[in-house]
């Protein structure tokens, strides 16, 4: 299954002859206008889709998901994220202990703050406190300094936890407006036993793609069908790490 949304585009178009150098902005008859597109195509396994912008203009994740929710096409309401890799996962629930979390975004007046305590009851507070604002938090666990070892352990479990439940709400702050950094430094043990710290970060590690779509304008199939072919290649090829991430082998 595969859907094509489009924004009515606003800004003024022109053209360019590649000959004479001369630029000129289209003027089109009537009363019509141009339309930005966004390729979706539906994975069949796990509710993963897979969106494909024509235009940097193009509807994003959450126009699609504002859009799905207005059809009414599920009794349920719908909620799109980004997909983040499945060892991201593994590595903060393993983590011994977790030392800081540093998350920044742009609050998004179209869209709800998550629900829930800790770090979303702090992004929601600066939703309402600056909605204009780019917010930046930093939460750090003291190493050396602080109440002991037992009130230092009971902060990097309770952050752990936090952050769980901040990063499942990522869908969200998806979006020019949202979330641009999302990273934390956690413990981790190897293989011999032996305890490292290593960066997460939530944004650097979704599962994304860049590829190129070519168009035949000699007869060849149209762009969209070109979108799908780009989207259900990339799938294919990142579909360990998909069906990973959400379970689908399982």
């Amino acid at each position: 299954m595969h859907l094509l949304v489009g924004r009515i585009g606003t800004s003024e178009l022109q053209t360019v002859d590649l000959d004479h150098g001369h630029i000129e902005d289209i003027r089109l008859e009537g009363n019509k206008g141009t339309i930005d597109t966004t390729t979706v195509s539906f994975l069949e396994y796990g509710n993963i889709i897979g969106i494909l912008q024509g235009k940097p203009g193009s509807p994003r994740a959450a126009a699609i998901q504002r859009w799905l929710n207005a059809c009414q096409i599920a009794e349920e309401e719908i909620a799109l994220w980004p997909v983040i890799a499945d060892n991201v996962w593994e590595k903060l629930e393993k983590a011994s202990a977790v030392h800081s979390f540093e998350f920044s975004y742009r609050p998004s007046p179209a869209i709800a703050p998550p629900e829930g305590e800790g770090l979303s009851s702090l992004v929601r507070l600066g939703d309402s406190r600056y909605p204009d604002h780019r917010i930046t938090l930093k939460i750090e666990i003291p190493r050396r300094e602080g109440n002991g070892p037992v009130a230092r352990l009971r902060g990097q479990r309770r952050l752990q936890s936090d952050i769980q439940s901040l990063m499942t709400e990522l869908g969200y702050l998806e979006g020019p407006t949202g979330v641009d950094r999302a990273r934390a430094l956690v413990t981790l043990p190897d293989e011999d036993g032996q305890e490292n710290d290593e960066p997460l970060d939530f944004i650097k590690h979704h599962i994304t793609a860049k590829c190129r779509v070519e168009v035949n304008s000699a007869g060849g199939r149209p762009r969209y069908e070109a979108n799908v072919a780009a989207i259900m290649q990339v799938a294919y090829e990142k579909q360990r790490d998909l069906r990973a991430a959400v379970g689908a082998d399982q």
